[in-house]
């Protein structure tokens, strides 16, 4: 590209670009003309330019209808330029409304086909985004629902704040589910189906899981969107994402948009929860600058290590990996390189110094970028905690890649160890307290990581996943209950109490153990599971009477539910009886039917608790990409979804959380699976005199 850009750049120098209308030399027709000139980076405050935040890819996974032409030709330097539509149509928007500023843009103003010139000049980016007046942000094309969407949150965004911060700072929940509630509550007007609309249009924007947009919109304080001519404060909308998911009224909102609606399009996720630690860690940047200092004390986003460490230097990569998830990158050694910014800046607010492996260097290979990483953190932290960032083997990316060494695949994935209130306190099932002596050390060798442990159990059974769970479909999780003895020996607590306890991680988001979850509301939820897939066989069936006996069909055959109400009476599995019962009064059987229990129905339509948990929003958090399993030795745990019979449940030496492990070679050695949930061994509990430490290698 040596016409376009005349120079290379390095760590001392950028490009900005003037933007104006120009003339396609071939079609006549009026295209961005975009000129670049070289400047210093040491004088960069007193140059007055923005800087954009886009994705290089559909600003949407599904774009509303329209009749444009799509366009990618630009004029660069006066030549013809090839860039994305995304990109395109920033451009024409920014000549409108701000083409009297210069603007810095990746994918111009450095050469992307240079890797002399990318590698410099990434590892200054939070130089350069820090430094510019004004952040502009761009989630693609205008439409009526993205608009209404952006309105809603200058609504919303200020008036909740104090809200916000009153939960983060009592670490409690409001368990909202009721918008009619929120002038009672908030005084804030509730929420409407045509703004609900417009923001879960908002938040499918793939803008908010692009990874680089984090040090984009962190770094300098004024940050806006830009959307047909208007500039909406960024804040607004991180900080009506937070709100709406500390109130619980996120699911309310999702609930009031018509799944039909013209427009709109729910078919990718709603990414509502990356714009939540977007704006956490753009708070967290603004140190002392910010509301929310004081606030940002009651989580922890060291996955319980902070008050083992004087050192900073090992807290700093740590926290900012913990913090957030699922997103996205291009070039896969960006799940790395992406942090660079806010790695510097926080680094700096701490006086130490990022160690050099985050600098960025595009020529090493993705699966050595990502092990040389996990050998820094767990050598500076002295724990085998950042185990607990690797993902299911399904979901994982990197070939070539050791077990043990997280590679970020761009899934929402929540770890045992948080991002939690403090109030939740910490889990340590091995006992380990970092750089302190160890009797049973963990080492590095080249892809082989050498630790000393001991077996709890071998799966012997394993549950549903969530999915199946919203379908009604819990036999394997029934038959684990089934297999249990009434009193669960390393508790001493009800089988029944213990299965629901572990299927949340004995968590209400505010204690642990669980203290505001209630039983009568599990079960509610459950028995609404069975209940909804019963109506989709209705409803796929040709007539009411065929639908009437597919759905009692379906019924008889859960004949295990009965067996689990005469063994655990107070479970919270419904008997077939009620399940008859809640069909009937749905219409999905005759409301005659034979066996239908409404004593027990009129408990069920009880309004659910103002001062409980919904069990489902904990389920939603703690069971999705998991499963319930049961090892031989009776420890119930929650593993990954690619758990399966016969891999083992260890204590390793090192690890707050259990590891589930895969036997695999000639040599015995194993893979790592990922953490657990094992219910009555996560503050060391398993760790007896009696315990025989075995060394173990995980490759």
């Amino acid at each position: 590209m040596a016409q376009y850009y005349s120079d290379e750049l390095d760590t001392e120098s950028f490009r900005l670009a003037t933007i104006s209308s120009g003339i396609h030399p071939n079609t006549k027709s009026q295209v961005p003309s975009v000129i670049l000139t070289k400047h210093l980076l040491f004088g960069a405050l007193d140059l007055a330019y923005n800087a954009l935040s886009y994705t290089w890819g559909s600003p949407r996974d599904s774009s509303p209808p329209t009749d444009k032409v799509t366009n990618t030709t630009i004029l660069l330097n006066g030549l013809l330029f090839e860039v994305q539509e995304n990109l395109y149509d920033a451009l024409v928007e920014l000549q409108v409304s701000c083409s009297e500023t210069p603007i810095w843009i990746d994918a111009l103003c450095i050469n992307q086909s240079n890797s002399n010139e990318r590698s410099p000049q990434v590892s200054v980016m939070n130089q350069i985004y820090g430094k510019a007046n004004r952040v502009i942000v761009w989630l693609g094309s205008t439409f009526p629902e993205l608009e209404t969407g952006l309105r809603a949150v200058e609504r919303l965004g200020a008036a909740s704040v104090p809200e916000t911060l009153r939960m983060m700072r009592t670490q409690t929940w409001d368990f909202s589910s009721d918008l009619s509630t929120m002038p009672e509550r908030y005084g804030m007007d509730p929420i409407d189906q045509e703004e609900a609309v417009g923001l879960v249009a908002l938040y499918m924007s793939n803008w908010f899981t692009r990874i680089w947009i984090i040090q984009e919109v962190s770094l300098t304080s004024d940050v806006v969107i830009l959307c047909n001519g208007r500039f909406t404060c960024f804040d607004y909308v991180g900080y009506t994402a937070t709100f709406l998911h500390y109130s619980g009224l996120f699911q309310s909102v999702v609930d009031l948009v018509p799944k039909d609606r013209p427009g709109i399009h729910l078919r990718g996720g709603i990414n509502i929860f990356h714009a939540e630690r977007i704006q956490l860690l753009r708070e967290w940047c603004k140190g002392k600058k910010s509301a929310w200092t004081g606030v940002l004390a009651m989580l922890d986003l060291e996955a319980g290590l902070g008050k083992h460490h004087a050192n900073p230097a090992a807290m700093v990569p740590l926290r900012v990996l913990f913090s957030t998830f699922g997103m996205k990158a291009t070039d896969r050694r960006d799940t790395i390189y992406g942090w660079n910014g806010i790695l510097k800046h926080m680094a700096a607010q701490e006086g130490v110094s990022l160690p050099v492996v985050f600098e960025p260097d595009y020529d090493i290979e993705i699966k050595d970028l990502l092990r040389i990483i996990a050998c820094n953190i767990i050598e500076t932290t002295d724990s085998l905690v950042y185990l607990s960032l690797v993902k299911d083997p399904s979901v994982r990316e990197t070939p070539g890649l050791p077990s043990w060494v997280p590679d970020y695949p761009p899934v929402l994935y929540n770890s045992v160890h948080g991002p939690n209130f403090r109030s939740l306190g910490t889990l340590n099932s091995s006992k380990h307290i970092p750089h302190s002596p160890n009797k049973y050390p963990f080492t590095i060798t080249g892809k082989v990581l050498n630790a000393f442990g001991f077996r709890l159990g071998t799966v012997q059974r394993i549950g549903e996943t969530f999915l199946e769970c919203l379908q009604g479909r819990l036999s394997m999780l029934g038959d684990i209950l089934l297999t249990m003895d009434k009193t669960y020996t390393y508790t001493n607590q009800q089988a029944d109490e213990v299965l629901w306890r572990t299927m949340i991680w004995d968590t209400d988001f505010t204690n642990r153990p669980s203290k505001l979850i209630r039983l009568e509301d599990f079960q509610r939820a459950i028995a609404h599971n069975f209940v909804r897939a019963l109506q989709y066989v209705f409803k796929e069936a040709g007539s009411a009477s065929a639908g009437h006996a597919l759905v009692l069909q379906s019924i008889s055959d859960m004949a295990y539910l009965d067996e689990i109400a005469a063994k655990f009476p107070d479970s919270i599995f419904p008997s077939t009886r009620l399940v008859r019962s809640l069909c009937a009064s749905l219409d999905t059987i005759p409301q005659d039917s034979d066996g239908c229990d409404e004593e027990e129905l009129q408990k069920l339509m009880e309004p659910l608790s103002k001062h409980a948990m919904p069990p489902g929003n904990i389920m939603a958090s703690t069971w999705i990409n998991r499963r319930t399993i049961l090892t031989d030795t009776g420890y119930l745990g929650m593993g990954h979804e690619s758990t399966q019979a016969g891999d083992e449940v260890w204590i390793i030496s090192g690890s707050p959380a259990p590891l589930i492990l895969r036997r695999s070679g000639e040599r015995n050695d194993c893979c790592l699976i990922g953490e657990a949930y094992v219910h009555g061994a996560m503050q060391g509990e398993a760790i007896t005199d009696e315990v025989t430490w075995e060394k173990i290698k995980i490759v």
